[in-house]
């Protein structure tokens, strides 16, 4: 230990020395490149994962139930993190699920909402009014927590409102119930999503309409569709998106066949769509009169007493056929196509003409009559033209108007250019403020280098001057002390030595006018 301080106490002293040797302008860099060091290696740490592993508690918290938790972590000296606007909750991993059971033992969290357990306490001496209103703040707080669980809702608010009962019927008011929505970020749900919460909410609620819940989003967007569901409207509705589901995807299909054959951006196709929503019941009787079957057959015989009667008995047969008969009933397909009608643009070619200069433009040729005719074909047999129908399809060869397209392939190339600018001046930047640093430090240390290794030399002769004769001793101290009158007053000693060599020519010119 004794031998790790005093080594410590000599560097640290060596250290010191260098320190106070250098210059002004040394000190300042050495500081603020070792300020820079510094801050390079924390932020790099900082942004290195925490050694302490951590698990998610609960997400997606209300903050009613947040700071429950919380508090209740805080009590116990439970170490936690908070994350996504405080709505998660972390704490070391291997405590998650006990504090999950523990927490969930005392009813937390509770979505936001009190559901039935505000009935665990048995609260005597409350009137039906307060009774009436705690069952249906549990069931707005239970509702609240099913809506909830659907995918894509992060908070839900629920509100019913029962009217009170009246005696006479034509007073009485129907019941209603208002759900307010706040989704994920860039979440939205579709409209049978909304149809089943409105379900869902009308059957969890006695006397409750599917058509008298209204569902509202954060922003105040009505999502629910409170008219009725067979009136005339929404029946409108429902053929117009088949009308345009219908043309879409004719429209799909065309343009996959129309990219090979004139290329992705060549074309142009329409479809307009008469759809037939009659639904139309037939019913059809046919008889075959030849296959006639005896169904019942009666044989009456009568006698006369009249003696003067040419015939005392008269037989009477009655037979009653059975004819076949067929029963044919049918129901016309609702949503098939009446009529189609499509229109087809397509551009022309592009090309330099033979023998041309390297700079010249392409020139726009128009497409044949025989390459439209055969594309008119391709179109008909794509979507089943039907001449009977009234069908109508048309190709039409038209040169599209490029300057936009152009424009903006020029902008995106001029934005993909400025972007690997910035990215070159970026590592270029580093690269040359690395290249300072290096320099920066190259330079400190070269200047502290000459000096240590003078100390160190000095060191090394002090150990072999003792073995030297003393004559040879003594040129080496007198040399030493010029060696360090010379580097610390390097001016007075140029001015020495340029004056001895002064003094050195004039004495040799004298020389040589004194021998001639």
């Amino acid at each position: 230990m004794d031998r790790f301080l005093e080594l410590f106490n000599q560097y640290w002293n060596k250290a010191k020395e260098n320190w106070n040797r250098l210059k002004v302008w040394q000190k300042i860099a050495a500081s603020s490149t070792l300020a820079v060091v510094l801050v390079i290696l924390v932020s790099v740490f900082s942004l290195l994962p925490s050694t302490d592993e951590f698990g998610v508690l609960f997400g997606n918290l209300a903050p009613e139930d947040a700071s429950t938790i919380i508090a209740r972590l805080k009590e116990e000296n439970t170490a936690y993190r908070l994350e996504n606007e405080g709505r998660t909750i972390l704490i070391h991993k291997d405590l998650v699920f006990e504090k999950r059971l523990a927490l969930a033992a005392e009813g937390l969290p509770q979505a936001g909402a009190i559901g039935y357990e505000i009935f665990d306490k048995n609260n005597i001496g409350l009137t039906d009014f307060v009774q009436q209103l705690n069952y249906k703040r549990a069931l707005e707080g239970e509702l609240a927590r099913t809506i909830q669980s659907i995918d894509k809702v992060k908070f839900v608010r629920v509100h019913i409102m029962v009217p009170k009962p009246s005696l006479f019927i034509e007073d009485d008011k129907p019941t209603t119930a208002s759900i307010m929505l706040h989704l994920e970020k860039s979440q939205k749900l579709a409209q049978d999503q909304v149809t089943g919460i409105a379900n869902l909410v009308a059957a969890s609620v006695e006397g409750l309409d599917v058509n008298n819940v209204t569902i509202v989003d954060s922003r105040g967007n009505v999502l629910s569709n409170s008219r009725d569901r067979n009136s005339l409207v929404e029946l409108t509705s429902s053929q117009l998106d088949l009308q345009m589901k219908v043309e879409k995807y004719l429209e799909s299909k065309l343009g996959t066949l129309m990219a090979g054959v004139v290329g992705r951006d060549n074309y142009m196709v329409r479809v307009a769509t008469e759809l037939n929503f009659d639904q139309v019941e037939r019913t059809s009787e046919s008889y075959d009169p030849e296959s006639a079957t005896i169904r019942s057959q009666k044989n009456n015989a009568e006698m006369s007493t009249d003696p003067n009667a040419t015939q005392p008995r008269i037989d009477d047969t009655v037979t009653n056929f059975e004819i076949s008969k067929s029963v044919e009933k049918m129901i016309g397909g609702i949503g098939s196509i009446s009529r189609l009608t499509v229109a087809v643009m397509v551009n022309g070619t592009y090309a330099v003409p033979a023998g041309a200069a390297e700079n010249t433009a392409p020139q726009y040729t128009p497409r044949s009559e025989e390459e439209l005719q055969k594309i008119t074909s391709l179109v008909q047999n794509a979507v089943g033209y039907d001449i009977q129908r009234g069908d109508q399809v048309q190709v039409t060869n038209v040169a599209f108007d490029t300057s936009e397209y152009q424009k903006t392939q020029e902008m995106i190339s001029d934005a993909e250019r400025m972007e690997l600018f910035k990215m070159i001046g970026k590592y270029v930047s580093l690269a040359v403020a690395a290249v300072i640093l290096i320099n920066l430090l190259r330079g400190i240390f070269d200047s502290m280098q000459p000096k240590i290794e003078i100390e160190e030399e000095e060191e090394e002769l002090d150990f072999e001057e003792l073995e030297m004769p003393i004559d040879t001793q003594l040129k080496m101290h007198k040399r030493r002390i010029v060696n360090e009158i010379a580097r610390d007053k390097p001016r007075e000693v140029s001015k020495l030595i340029r004056t001895w060599l002064f003094e050195l020519d004039r004495m040799e010119t004298d020389d040589w006018n004194m021998k001639n």
